[in-house]
């Protein structure tokens, strides 16, 4: 007999056994603290859907919404280039989830800002007109609700 196992022919290395003992003590830890049974759902990934897309609605001072769908893996940024892309002449504005403080243009994921599935955020301008921020094709499309 050589000392090695046919059936295990590789040994673990001592960072398996400490990612193995580390595992099984946060487990243990875990198990000792009172937990609802959503805690413990969450943890399993039990119940966690998965979505592939955000539908964003952005509500301008007018009270006009302008509607998008993006995917949940899409960035703030590009939110922020939809709207751009969206009004009639460049104008400088913040996108505000009610509650909260305005959303940083940045490249965060939807789904870190709490955007996935749906989100609303109010567009906020120092620009004041009696006429719509939306380009005239989109104000073309308007529906009512």
């Amino acid at each position: 007999s050589s000392g090695i196992n046919a059936e295990w022919p590789l040994r673990p290395g001592k960072e398996d056994l400490m990612t193995e003992y580390n595992r099984r003590t946060e487990e243990s830890e875990r198990s000792n603290i009172l937990r609802t049974k959503a805690m413990r759902d969450r943890d399993a990934g039990i119940g966690m859907r998965i979505y592939h897309y955000a539908v964003i609605r952005i509500r301008f001072p007018d009270g006009l919404y302008l509607q998008g769908t993006f995917s949940a893996h899409d960035t703030v940024e590009s939110i922020f280039k939809f709207v751009e892309g969206s009004l009639r002449h460049p104008v400088q504005f913040s996108l505000i989830t009610p509650g909260c403080p305005p959303l940083p243009r940045d490249k965060s994921l939807l789904k870190a800002a709490g955007l996935v599935p749906t989100g609303v955020l109010n567009l906020s301008t120092e620009h004041r007109s009696e006429f719509t921020l939306l380009s005239d094709e989109l104000v073309c499309k308007i529906e009512s609700l």
